[in-house]
Parts: C-alpha cells; sequence; structure tokens
C-alpha cells in the first residue's frame, strides 16, 4: 500500500512539475512554503514600469504597430489625460500601466479590469503637480477601448538564492512569457 501511494505520488509530482507554465495554470505553481525548495529564502517579485514599457514595444512593433513612444502623455479630452507606457500615435493605441499589487498574488485578479477599478470604481486617476505648489486628481471612470490597462498584479514571479528551486517555481522568465502572451491577445484585435 505504501508503495503504490509512493508511486502515484511520484508521478503527480512529476507531471505537475513538467508542465508547461503559462497564463492558465501559473497561480497554480505559486509558492508560499518555503518547505519544498532547497533556500530559506523565497522571493516574490512583480513586474515594473520599464519591463513593461520596453516589451510592450517589441511587441507591438513585432505586430506591424508604428510610431511607438513610451510614457507619452495622452490626452483624451479637455479635462482627463493619462500616461501611456507605450502608445502607437498612428494607430492610437496604448496601454497605462497600474503600479498596485496585493501581498500575495491572487488568481482572481486575472478576471478584473484593475485593482483601482475595483477599489474606486474608476479606471485610472493620476495627480497633476503645478510649479507653483498646486495640484489637480484626474479620476477617469472609464477608459477609452483603445487604451488598455497593464496591471502590475498579475506579472509576478518567485525565486531563491539557489537556481535548482526554479523548477518548482515562476520564474522571471516564464511571467515575461505570460506577459507577451497577453499583449498579443490584446492587440491582436486593434489595427495597425
Amino acid at each position: 500500500m505504501k508503495f503504490s501511494f509512493a508511486f502515484f505520488f511520484l508521478l503527480f509530482s512529476i507531471s505537475t512539475f513538467s508542465q508547461k507554465i503559462n497564463s492558465e495554470n501559473y497561480y497554480d505553481f505559486y509558492n508560499n512554503n518555503i518547505k519544498n525548495l532547497k533556500s530559506k529564502r523565497l522571493y516574490t517579485v512583480w513586474l515594473n514600469k520599464l519591463e513593461a514599457s520596453a516589451i510592450l514595444k517589441e511587441e507591438m512593433k513585432n505586430a506591424g504597430f508604428e510610431w511607438l513612444s513610451d510614457f507619452r502623455i495622452v490626452k483624451i479630452n479637455d479635462e482627463e489625460s493619462v500616461i501611456a507606457v507605450c502608445y502607437s500615435e498612428k494607430s492610437k493605441l496604448g496601454f497605462v500601466y497600474e503600479s498596485a499589487h496585493y501581498a500575495n498574488p491572487k488568481k482572481e485578479s486575472r478576471a478584473i479590469k484593475s485593482l483601482y477599478k475595483q477599489d474606486t470604481g474608476n479606471d485610472y486617476s493620476e495627480k497633476i503637480v503645478s510649479i507653483n505648489g498646486d495640484s489637480k486628481f484626474i479620476k477617469i471612470k472609464d477608459l477609452p477601448s483603445h487604451l488598455q490597462i497593464i496591471k502590475e498584479d498579475i506579472y509576478w514571479y518567485q525565486h531563491t538564492e539557489n537556481p535548482e528551486d526554479d523548477k518548482y517555481l515562476v520564474t522571471k522568465q516564464d511571467m515575461l512569457a505570460i506577459l507577451r502572451e497577453d499583449i498579443r491577445k490584446m492587440i491582436s484585435s486593434f489595427k495597425k
């Protein structure tokens, strides 16, 4: 009996850790328990704005989008503008970056538009400061469809000091592949 249990556990472990990590299953690989790891410290890290901008620009260029710029102020109307981490002036398609995340990754976050929308009802907010010290908050309830949100919260990876642990974790390379996969899906319905 012990042998059959050990055999099935081994098969389950092999199949679980030999799976290809993708956008559908990567939360299954989130590890908040260092017992199975060789290292004593486990780090969870999220995508940053600069990485997102560079990858967005590369993916949009590869898909045929032109006149690309990063960190462009895009005016929506006389009162509202956003900072797009990547924007195609020719196609009028851009991405804003939501720099917020939970303490621990949550799979449900992939299904929501943004944490900010969930908390406030607005898609976007920005504080504009004038040189004389005055400030104004821009709050946008609904972004136009050609401005998409890249959520920091869903692009995370884990690492330790021991590279052998990588086979049990979502690595930075896995996370970047998921980001690229998501970007390709998002931009596929827009004209170049």
